[in-house]
């Protein structure tokens, strides 16, 4: 007796014009890889093998068919493709990590207290407005916010969280890349409506420059051509960066803002962008007692996903 024949298997086709990138496994590996640098670190943020994190890679290049990283001594670096593809997937991740914590607030209760770190200006300015927000939805949970231009060490628990604008070099620490932004210099628009935009750094006598007093900082980093003829005269010199900024809001004179905090200053505008810039990451940093504590993750993850919309919001990304 003739046996009936199988039914033809159900064909599955990848979208027209591209891969098909449905695994969220491999692109959380991607993601780990790009912003760890080596798959032993990748492997130890996500909490898998080595072998495991380099298949998940290697298939994502087959799928693409570009390779996503130039394998070097010690590091993987990525290629422009990754460059590309990264901007797009952190954004997803984010996403997920916001419905995470959707479902984790409805099931618990946080509490304890929360140390976080962070610079003179994003904490004034960037950090506490979304810690505010955090604190609203969580009555029973604290933070500490350590406003300082120091780097804290997350392994001796000087902060449980950290934001800063270079990747930590220490091991141990969890850290993320949320974005970049820059340094620039700006002018409100009553100081330009006086002495009209500069198309150098010769500005006139009477107006000033906003700068460090005691404080040695180099200008040189943050020219992108040829250094003044003559040194820069700060005629307003202060240390605290809240107070530059107060002056050069008045309209009086010129200061160096990070781009994403000037974007929400009224009135403040960008000068001699084409003369003076410094491009910064953004990294959110953390000891490795991120793993155990529910009210570190709630806040981690509070902060990765407002930066990352902030950083993609005003272009820096």
């Amino acid at each position: 007796m003739t046996q009936p024949k199988p039914p033809s298997p159900v064909p599955t086709l990848a979208p027209r014009g591209g891969p098909s990138l449905d695994d969220w496994n491999l692109l959380r590996s991607f993601i780990a890889v790009y912003e760890t640098g080596t798959l032993t670190e990748a492997a130890r943020r996500l909490g898998t093998t080595q072998p495991s994190v380099g298949r998940h890679v290697r298939e994502l290049e087959g799928s693409l068919g570009e390779a996503l990283f130039a394998r070097l001594p010690g590091r993987l670096r990525p290629t422009e493709q990754a460059h590309a593809l990264h901007g797009v997937v952190a954004a997803m991740r984010a996403s997920v990590l916001e419905a995470e914590r959707l479902f984790a607030d409805a099931r618990e209760v946080l509490v304890g207290c929360v140390r976080v770190a962070a610079s003179e200006v994003y904490a004034t300015h960037v950090i506490a407005p979304i810690l505010a927000r955090l604190l609203a939805e969580q009555p029973e949970l604290e933070i500490e916010l350590s406003v300082s231009n120091r780097a804290d060490n997350l392994l001796r628990r000087d902060a449980d969280i950290a934001v800063r604008f270079f990747r930590p070099e220490q091991e141990d620490v969890i850290a993320t890349h949320v974005g970049n932004t820059e340094l620039g210099l700006f002018a409100h628009e009553d100081y330009l409506a006086c002495h009209g935009e500069p198309d150098s750094f010769e500005l006139p006598a009477q107006a000033f420059v906003a700068g460090f007093d005691r404080e040695t900082v180099p200008l040189s980093p943050l020219m992108k051509g040829a250094a003044p003829g003559r040194p820069i005269r700060f005629r307003l010199r202060t240390d605290a960066i809240l107070a530059r900024y107060a002056a050069v809001e008045t309209g009086l004179g010129v200061g160096a803002y990070l781009v994403d905090v000037a974007a929400e200053r009224p009135g403040l505008k960008r000068i001699l962008a084409a003369q003076f810039g410094q491009p910064q990451e953004v990294w959110l940093c953390a000891h490795p007692e991120l793993r155990r504590s529910a009210s570190m993750r709630f806040v981690w993850s509070h902060l990765e996903v407002a930066l990352r919309a902030r950083l993609h919001r005003v272009g820096a990304t």
